[in-house]
């Protein structure tokens, strides 16, 4: 295999640097042109396309697809930051790599794939992975960060980086059948506006606790990596964050802005370098009030006996308002999960709050979002109302 494409000491080759605005050969050209084709891309858009590079960390998942779609649409550095090695169980969602690798350093195993879809590619291998002492150096040799990592502490350490160093992130995070997708621009909204606090990594499970579908990594990785080529192309001038639940069928765009009291952005931020004791595997919400007496979920049965209850908790309906007009649950409050961020004030954070939607999954993710805001007490409901009309009242309808 050419060896050559890439360094293992993640040094990027020169070559990238010399042939930078080149216009592209006729190679280029034949082998691009339906892209080139699009009015958005263009010669000019495949040109920055080629010049950019691009730091993905994580090569699992979310960046097989993503590094797979990047190098297929030109991308002409890629650095691969993981210090993992491939392991029987990924494969069925970590398609850039297979049973001839296993064993192999995810970073090795990744440039293999990559070079033979675009062998002009250079690859930067960071066998190290992100950490604490080196990311400022790592992500300031980049233009655009793909985060795709699986725990908190990298995936904060990543966006307090690209905040200190002004670099766009394209974040992803898969759970069962339900992802999210986030862009975040420097000076517009960061990770940190819309989660200010590291929760503790085990109050939200993983994909190995809750499981997850390979196709599922599939959709989010994809759409990654066309935010990534959008930024590329000066098509995003805003941050966002987009809600997928493959198994509804549903997707759902929220508009960031940056919150003047982030602790990474703000007018007065806290933040000024890295510090590793910040992401340390013990850093979590604050103790008081804890969050360990609260469940992440409970089940449908469950929470009819807390509505049932003397002193019932308030149930939050985070469906959209034609979804509420089909049917609902006594007592529920609606507020749509898009409506969460700016409605904040109606929801308690000393009574206990039950978070519902259709099957489970946006509720899991306005649960989530919540937690880190600082609300100690707040469940979601497994299921949502579709396991209420089948368990919990089977008047109500179902759709």
């Amino acid at each position: 295999m050419p060896w050559e494409g890439f360094d293992t000491l993640g040094q990027v080759s020169s070559i990238a640097c010399m042939a930078a605005h080149a216009p592209l050969n006729d190679h280029e050209r034949a082998l691009y042109a339906r892209q080139i084709r699009l009015p958005e891309v263009g010669e000019g858009g495949q040109v920055k396309i080629r010049d950019t590079r691009v730091l993905m960390l994580g090569a699992g998942g979310l960046g097989s697809p993503v590094a797979l779609y990047l190098a297929s649409a030109g991308v002409g550095t890629i650095g691969i930051a993981d210090p993992d090695k491939v392991e029987l169980s990924n494969l069925h969602r970590q398609i850039i790599h297979g049973f001839d690798t296993l064993g192999l350093p995810k970073t090795i195993s990744a440039a293999e794939a990559l070079l033979e879809i675009n062998p002009g590619l250079q690859v930067a291998l960071h066998p190290e992975g992100l950490t604490p002492e080196n990311a400022e150096g790592l992500i300031g040799r980049y233009d655009i960060v793909v985060d795709g990592t699986d725990n908190f502490a990298t995936r904060f350490l990543a966006a307090d980086t690209c905040t200190l160093t002004q670099k766009p992130l394209v974040h992803g995070s898969v759970l069962r059948s339900e992802g999210q997708v986030g862009v975040f621009l420097p000076r517009v909204g960061c990770y940190r506006c819309v989660y200010p606090v590291m929760p503790d990594a085990s109050s939200v499970p993983t994909c190995a606790d809750a499981g997850v579908f390979g196709a599922t990594c599939g959709v989010i990785g994809s759409w990654m990596a066309a935010e990534v080529l959008a930024v590329i192309l000066g098509r995003r001038s805003t941050s966002r964050l987009m809600v997928v639940d493959i198994a509804a069928g549903t997707s759902k765009a929220l508009n960031l802005e940056r919150d003047l009291s982030c602790p990474a952005c703000g007018d007065k931020p806290s933040f000024l370098g890295i510090e590793a004791s910040r992401y340390a595997t013990t850093v979590c919400l604050p103790p008081q009030p804890s969050m360990s007496a609260t469940p992440l979920e409970v089940s449908i049965e469950q929470a009819a006996q807390l509505l049932a209850s003397a002193t019932p908790p308030l149930l939050i309906d985070v469906r959209e308002p034609d979804e509420a007009r089909i049917c609902n649950i006594a007592g529920a409050r609606l507020i749509p999960m898009g409506m969460i961020p700016e409605r904040l004030a109606e929801i308690p954070q000393d009574r206990l709050v039950l978070i519902h939607c259709h099957h489970g999954g946006r509720s899991l993710r306005v649960t989530q979002f919540l937690r880190a805001k600082g609300y100690a007490q707040v469940s979601n409901v497994q299921g949502g109302i579709n396991a209420w009309a089948l368990k919990i009242d089977t008047q109500v309808a179902r759709y």
